[in-house]
């Protein structure tokens, strides 16, 4: 497949220095989110174009069901919010889906050895692992209107029944189908921010407590607060935000399009995994947090 800038993006950044001082890694990573969002054909194109990249080929297995079921997940988004235009959310529009996509390939491309984790066995994913965050990460938002939960996992429940309907029109066996939905819904419910402290406690604590669930579960919300956390990007996505909830929660879309607003939320999430720390992450956020105290 000929390498297309998104591909050949992804390449460099797979090997990058995570010397931020060297500013390489921070302009390289506005650089690929920047391309991400000029990638305006879909979707399901956007998709299809990281499954045949090289880290996706290199995660195949025998009788993987989800290249197949990533790409007609992708495509029923497509359609979905293609009915919407123009009224797609200005910040959880595909776009938003790409970035999340985008930023989980990255996390999972970087090269962790046993050594560099604590609880090895839980933070090394397997092939099966990475691709079942991939179709998290393209389903964690289907069906979000622009709104925010008046209930708990309101509108993570809502993407889980909407991913569940779209399995159902596959040809999985039920026994499969439940496995896979199984293991979907806890990663999909932990995007719920509500969930984001009780998360982190359980890596930072005293005692740190986590399984391969929690894992799974934190690279995902890593993957999902990835592009907020860069100061271009994140910018361009805070005021997304604030333009979404001006009309169901115009309070907090005030705050979040602030300076103090945004400071807030950077200095209250954090980047933990080791394929977050070996890319950077976390120093890209105190980047941000000293470029808005400056």
């Amino acid at each position: 497949m000929p390498q297309t800038p998104l591909i050949e993006a992804l390449a460099n950044l797979s090997t990058i220095s995570t010397d931020i001082d060297s500013g390489k890694p921070l302009s390289s990573l506005e650089t690929l989110f920047q391309i991400s969002h000029s990638h305006a054909d879909g979707l399901n194109p956007f998709v299809r174009e990281l499954i045949n990249s090289p880290f996706w080929r290199s995660q195949d297995y025998p009788n993987n069901p989800f290249p197949s079921l990533c790409q007609a997940l992708s495509l029923e988004i497509d359609q979905m919010n293609g009915s919407m235009e123009p009224n797609e959310p200005p910040y959880h529009s595909r776009r938003h889906f790409q970035d999340v996509c985008l930023a989980l390939t990255l996390l999972l491309q970087q090269s962790i050895r046993p050594s560099e984790c604590i609880q090895k066995s839980h933070w090394m994913m397997r092939p099966e692992d990475a691709w079942l965050l991939f179709f998290c990460a393209i389903g964690h938002d289907y069906g979000h209107d622009g709104s925010i939960n008046h209930s708990p996992h309101e509108l993570e429940n809502e993407s889980i029944k909407n991913i569940r309907r779209v399995l159902h029109k596959s040809n999985l066996s039920t026994e499969l189908l439940e496995q896979i939905m199984t293991k979907v819904e806890p990663i999909i419910l932990s995007t719920d921010p509500t969930v984001f402290s009780s998360l982190i406690q359980k890596f930072t604590g005293e005692t740190p407590a986590f399984n391969k669930n929690d894992c799974l579960s934190m690279l995902m919300v890593e993957a999902d607060l990835m592009g907020s956390t860069l100061p271009m990007h994140g910018l361009q996505l805070s005021q997304l935000l604030a333009q979404e909830w001006e009309i169901s929660n115009p309070k907090s879309s005030l705050t979040v399009a602030s300076a103090v607003g945004r400071l807030g939320f950077l200095k209250h999430i954090r980047f933990i995994s080791p394929h977050a720390i070996k890319l950077g992450i976390d120093k890209i956020r105190q980047e941000s947090i000293n470029q808005l105290k400056r």
